[in-house]
């Protein structure tokens, strides 16, 4: 074989091999939309768990176990907060001590006829007693009451009961005299036998 043969083999052996390499580093590291489609590919095939699916059936969460809820559910709002169940019987509770405390003289008891329908029969039937013992005033007089603070002293939704102690803003006015003070006040909630909330009971503590 003369020498120009061998160059000539030597020359395409050395292009084949190039080829090949290039083959090889060009398949070894696709471009990067190969890169993401097979990303994208892989993402699609992950199946995420139900959020609930390690929650025990029929299980009901309040406050006072929402350190088991959030164990088996950490992003739930119930590591911080309350049940809808006992949301419920609060917004009842705060509705109800700021318009019960809140009349004038000039009422003739509205702030008892106004929630008789948010009581339970046994406290509709001392509120309608109590109308009678409010005392004649000559001069005028108003007080109005605003929620400053509330806390779930109990809450079962076994017993269907809920009990709140208050702290409440008020404001007395006697004839253009204004007094301000902080009272604390309790009050108890039941449900009835359709699952709503009703007071039972509201108690007017001490002064602060």
């Amino acid at each position: 074989m003369n020498p120009k043969t061998k160059a000539i083999i030597i020359v395409i052996v050395a292009v084949i091999l190039f080829g090949l390499l290039v083959a090889t580093i060009f398949g070894l590291f696709p471009d990067k939309d190969e890169e993401q489609d097979i990303y994208q590919d892989q993402i699609s095939d992950i199946i995420l768990p139900d959020r609930d699916a390690d929650l025990p059936e029929n299980a009901e969460f309040d406050s006072s176990n929402a350190s088991e809820y959030t164990a088996v559910n950490p992003s739930s709002s119930l590591g911080s907060g309350q049940s809808s169940l006992e949301r419920e019987a609060q917004d009842l509770a705060e509705f109800f001590i700021e318009r019960y405390g809140t009349f004038s003289s000039d009422s003739n008891n509205a702030q008892i006829d106004d929630l008789l329908g948010f009581m339970t029969p046994s406290l509709q039937t001392e509120m309608q007693k109590n109308k009678l013992l409010q005392p004649d005033r000559s001069s005028h007089y108003e007080i109005t009451t605003e929620i400053a603070g509330i806390e779930t002293t109990e809450f079962s939704p076994a017993n269907r009961m809920a009990e709140f102690a208050i702290v409440a803003n008020r404001t007395e006015d006697f004839s253009g005299k204004i007094e301000q003070y902080q009272q604390e006040a309790v009050l108890i909630l039941e449900q009835d036998r359709a699952g709503v909330w009703k007071v039972d009971s509201i108690l007017w503590g001490d002064r602060l």
